[in-house]
């Protein structure tokens, strides 16, 4: 089967899994929220505290069908062996996964001033209308964002970690490294751009403009890890990192997301040391991890 044919494929079971993923999952909830389908609908439109519950059980829901199981699915239809082809039966080097630790919590101030920068950029005049529209999809979006992290109860935490951080680091990688990238792989034989392009689609996914970069940043991290180790748990770990740190700080911040002191670093207009300091232990962090798995003879690009 062809590169394209593959990816129509891939196209058609997600959009396939997505409908009836939602299918089920409406249908699973009447019983379990004791609700009507209308309701259910309704209440989607209009997440609030009240709520919360319930929408956190259809993010699950969607991690599970729009990222886990097509990507398992995909691996399954594309190779003899789903695991090896999502590199999932590599293991990763205990050094690398400690790199990937410190480079993620260094990468915060570094990640504050792209969002920053992101969120100064505006679209042309005449595309004014729309950029109204993505304004308020992002207001959308963070409003969801603060209910889903404002958690009471460890209860919540743990619910939290599973949502944001668990499914999305295993379903995301799997699908954007684990399958398209080496689709785009096949398809261009050079690392280089299948990594651009995968990490292109993963930050345009998340249909959030104003954070647009520093997610394609991201991507484009996880990216290359996953061609040095050659193991897909790599970028699957520090995917996990960089949401986790996020859901477990947040928990215990008592200020709102966006106003906390993690928030600000690297955002300081004048001497920005936590900013430059960012960028180089990052690199340092980035470049030990190359050379480690380099030493390791694994796959280098």
């Amino acid at each position: 089967m062809s590169v394209p044919a593959k990816l129509m494929l891939l196209l058609l079971l997600i959009f396939f899994l997505m409908i009836f993923g939602s299918l089920i999952s409406i249908l699973l909830a009447v019983p379990i929220y004791n609700s009507d389908i209308k309701t259910l609908i309704d209440l989607l439109g209009n997440p609030d505290t009240g709520n919360i519950d319930m929408i956190k059980y259809f993010q699950i829901s969607q991690s599970l069908f729009l990222f886990v199981l097509p990507a398992l699915i995909a691996a399954w239809l594309f190779s003899e062996n789903t695991f090896h082809y999502l590199r999932a039966d590599q293991k990763a080097s205990t050094f690398t996964l400690l790199m990937v630790l410190l480079s993620i919590i260094m990468s915060i101030p570094l990640m504050n001033a792209m969002t920053l920068w992101n969120l100064k950029l505006d679209l042309p005049f005449w595309l004014d209308n729309v950029e109204e529209k993505i304004k308020d999809m992002e207001e959308s979006a963070g409003r969801l964002t603060e209910l889903f992290l404002a958690s009471d109860s460890y209860g919540d935490l743990a619910v939290n970690l599973l949502m944001i951080g668990i499914l999305p680091a295993l379903g995301e990688e799997f699908l954007f490294r684990g399958i398209l990238q080496r689709l785009f792989t096949e398809w261009t034989k050079n690392n280089h751009a299948a990594i651009i392009l995968a990490a292109f689609l993963f930050s345009f996914i998340h249909f959030q403009f104003y954070g647009f970069i520093p997610r394609f940043l991201l991507g484009l991290y996880f990216g290359y890890l996953l061609v040095w180790s050659s193991s897909i748990w790599v970028p699957v770990t520090a995917h996990l990192i960089n949401n986790g740190i996020a859901v477990i700080y947040y928990h215990f911040a008592k200020d709102p997301v966006g106003d906390t002191i993690m928030d600000k670093l690297g955002t300081n207009p004048g001497g920005n040391y936590a900013l430059y300091l960012s960028v180089f232990l990052t690199s340092i962090f980035i470049g030990l991890i190359y050379l480690n798995e380099k030493h390791e003879k694994r796959s280098i690009v």
